[in-house]
């Protein structure tokens, strides 16, 4: 499935990103008990909750666009705090509450293109997912190893680059600050984007200048349809403010994830080495599809054959 355009804050995107990679593998599995090769009629709509809704009429003059990504970034801990975090490690929960499923989960990233997700659902399986330089990639119980498309990659790597969280909208083909809107019963500005292709909706608090909401358009094998993210639970973790708390409303299911550890420590680079059975496909490996038969390799034919038995070399 397609990744998620950038968010206000790399924490941000990150959680995103890995909880729509993870909601959409465990929906398959739920709904239709293997992975999902063919489009699907159109999904539902996302959980209530947290759907928007247009304001009457705006209380306050509308800001630019920069403006309110400064607020942000402001109340993230300031740019400089963030360009100087180059590194960051994530810890938490994530849960689907419908399905009575929890597991961990643990995201880490160097500046400006590694990244490294690692969740764990028991009854479920362990997913990877990563990005290295020119190769993104992931492992899953459903699919095995596969390779990100050069759209997916130009898109995860815009996402993890510290650039992007002080401006959300450098690359971007138009940026449109639509007015008032409350989200998740808080007054936001709600601001439309479209990078690289992707729409997404964005909506900042106007009190604290937080990033509370987003809805963004996703392209996969199920067709193409909504996610609605919401977050909250704001704390500081060494200077920098995050959501403690991310959820994602999708095909009508809705995803948690709890952060109860943030470090923005170094992290050596080894740590994002692509594993053995990626490198393979970097290497001209037959990658793997989504509910495809294993290829068989061919038998060699008789007449192949010399009298002892080993085939002939082509």
């Amino acid at each position: 499935m397609k990744r998620i355009p950038m968010m206000n804050t790399t924490v941000q995107r990150h959680l995103a990103l890995a909880h729509q990679r993870l909601l959409l593998s465990l929906i398959c599995a739920l709904l239709f008990g293997s992975p999902c090769v063919l489009a699907q009629d159109k999904a539902a709509a996302p959980a209530p909750a947290a759907k928007p809704s247009t304001a009457s009429a705006p209380a306050a003059p509308t800001p630019a666009a920069a403006d309110i990504f400064a607020k942000a970034v402001t109340a993230a801990g300031g740019a400089d705090l963030i360009r100087s975090q180059k590194s960051q490690t994530l810890k938490g929960t994530i849960e689907m509450p419908g399905q009575g499923l929890k597991g961990s989960i643990v995201t880490r990233s160097n500046d400006p293109d590694q990244l490294l997700i690692e969740t764990e659902i028991p009854g479920f399986g362990k997913i990877l997912q990563g990005v290295q330089g020119t190769v993104g990639w992931s492992i899953d119980p459903l699919r095995g190893p596969t390779l990100m498309d050069k759209d997916e990659l130009a898109r995860t790597v815009r996402d993890v680059a510290i650039d992007k969280t002080i401006d959300p909208s450098k690359g971007c083909d138009s940026v449109v600050v639509d007015g008032e809107a409350t989200f998740a019963g808080t007054k936001c500005w709600k601001v439309t984007l479209q990078c690289n292709g992707i729409r997404s909706t964005r909506y900042y608090a106007q009190d604290k200048g937080h990033m509370v909401g987003q809805a963004t358009t996703v392209k996969s094998a199920l067709g193409e349809f909504e996610v609605t993210t919401t977050f909250s639970d704001f704390a500081a973790f060494d200077g920098r403010t995050i959501p403690k708390k991310t959820s994602n409303a999708m095909m009508g299911q809705e995803q948690i994830m709890a952060i109860t550890e943030a470090s923005f420590a170094p992290i050596d680079p080894s740590v994002f080495t692509l594993p053995p059975e990626i490198k393979a496909l970097t290497q001209g490996g037959a990658a793997t599809t989504p509910g495809a038969a294993p290829k068989s390799t061919p038998k060699a034919s008789p007449k192949d054959k010399p009298e002892g038995g080993t085939p002939k070399n082509p």
